[in-house]
């Protein structure tokens, strides 16, 4: 796939970016360092994976990724890179957060009732 190059960009989508692979050749690394460790020419690769700072989305770059994807973050806090760019330190709300709070940010409640549903811990 990189080799060919015939995409433009790879988005991981791990649950979690510090996940540690736990069997096989890459055993005791992190899943997302099985992947930047691969030449990968012109294609560039992002992931998301409970990217909730400023120094984790910095990590992740410094892992080799080209760029960061939001999820969890960006559905706290709609604008939350332009609130890390004013403050490199600011948090997002520790969840699990109410359907309330979900619903003043914009959420739909069909999003909210699936997130209740498949996401543990994350709306109360």
């Amino acid at each position: 796939m990189f080799r060919r190059e015939k995409i433009d960009y790879v988005d991981l989508a791990l649950w979690d970016s510090h996940q540690i692979v736990d069997q096989g050749d890459y055993k005791g690394k992190t899943a997302l360092s099985v992947f930047t460790s691969l030449p990968r020419g012109s294609v560039r690769l992002g992931t998301a994976g409970k990217i909730m700072t400023a120094t984790h989305a910095a990590e992740v770059l410094d892992e080799g990724c080209d760029f960061v994807l939001l999820g969890r973050a960006a559905i706290l806090q709609r604008d939350y890179p332009w609130q890390v760019r004013l403050n490199q330190n600011f948090k997002v709300p520790e969840t699990p957060v109410t359907a309330d709070f979900l619903r003043t940010s914009g959420l739909s409640e069909n999003f909210i009732d699936y997130m209740n549903t498949a996401w543990t811990d994350f709306v109360a």
